[in-house]
């Protein structure tokens, strides 16, 4: 005579198989590229390039700013879409704010594989209640997501975080236009060869409120920033793209961590292979302060470089 326990493991294994019939059922429904489960392992090429709607902040003059950023399903392909059919916002006006360039991101935490806050729209007040909807098409998949500024769970700040970080500012000039945001500034264009490596500047600053926080280490944490391909032809090569805050602390030693908040400055050469118009996104982020991560959207900030490249 079976036992209860023995009983109890029997049907649970045969609610299981039911479930997993129903499953295979239902998949066995589905068309064939809609098969493919987010558990599933990443392709190396050939999948889909998703939008994403980060979240919206509500600005003092009662227009919405909505953020955006993507995810490359793939594990290895680096995907180009060019502005148009296939790579649009609506309504028309916020259109060209979108990248054409996906890198392929492998990350740990909750993001993953998203590269979060990669640009943003300002909708005015005049125009409060609008959607703008990002179409990205790519390998037999369509998306078309839309930024709403509806629910308070996607809602950010321009607040201070848990422990007084904000977002960094990043400026090209020293005395000019500032960014503490996804929106950004740009620099003046920049006129370069193919071939010919060109410098590119920025002035960077960590502009938390460390002082009444007594739980902090330190009153200035070290920045992280990456250049990165947002527009244009043919991803350039950076002479040092990427240097994460821990790397520029090393570098730097109590330089990098012990000031009143001043500004440094950034610097790398660019190297464009094919000739063309380029904008070029310099992210700027605070991530080794503790209140600060990529998964939470903050702190971190965008500007970006209109780069003019000839033969």
């Amino acid at each position: 005579m079976k036992t209860l326990s023995t009983r109890v493991s029997l049907l649970g294994a045969g609610v299981a198989l039911a479930a997993m019939i129903a499953a295979g059922t239902a998949s066995a429904q589905l068309p064939e590229h809609l098969r493919d489960y987010p558990l599933t392992s990443r392709k190396a090429s050939g999948d889909a390039i998703a939008p994403m709607f980060n979240g919206w902040i509500a600005n003092q003059d009662g227009s919405v700013t909505m953020i955006f950023g993507f995810a490359n399903k793939n594990s290895k392909e680096i995907v180009d879409i060019p502005l148009g059919a296939n790579n649009r916002l609506e309504p028309q006006q916020f259109d060209g704010a979108q990248p054409t360039h996906f890198p392929s991101y492998t990350r740990r935490g909750f993001v993953g594989i998203q590269e979060r806050g990669v640009f943003s729209v300002t909708v005015p007040v005049e125009m409060k209640g609008t959607e703008v909807v990002w179409h990205l098409a790519h390998g037999g998949f369509s998306y078309d997501i839309p930024g709403r500024a509806t629910s308070s769970s996607y809602e950010m700040s321009h607040s201070e975080s848990a422990l007084g970080s904000l977002n960094p500012a990043i400026r090209f000039d020293i005395n000019g236009a500032e960014s503490t945001d996804r929106g950004g500034i740009y620099a003046s264009r920049v006129k370069a060869k193919v071939g010919v490596p060109v410098s590119l500047l920025a002035h960077i600053q960590d502009r938390g409120n460390r002082a009444d926080y007594p739980e902090n280490k330190m009153l200035q944490y070290p920045l992280g920033t990456e250049w990165i391909m947002h527009q244009g032809p043919a991803a350039p090569e950076f002479e040092q793209g990427a240097v994460t805050g821990k790397q520029r602390a090393e570098n730097r030693g109590e330089e990098a961590s012990s000031g009143s908040n001043g500004w440094s400055e950034v610097a790398t050469l660019a190297t464009f292979s094919e000739p063309g118009d380029y904008i070029l996104r310099l992210r700027v982020d605070n991530f080794e302060a503790p209140d600060s991560q990529f998964d939470n959207q903050c702190c971190w900030s965008n500007a970006y470089v209109p780069v003019t490249v000839t033969p």
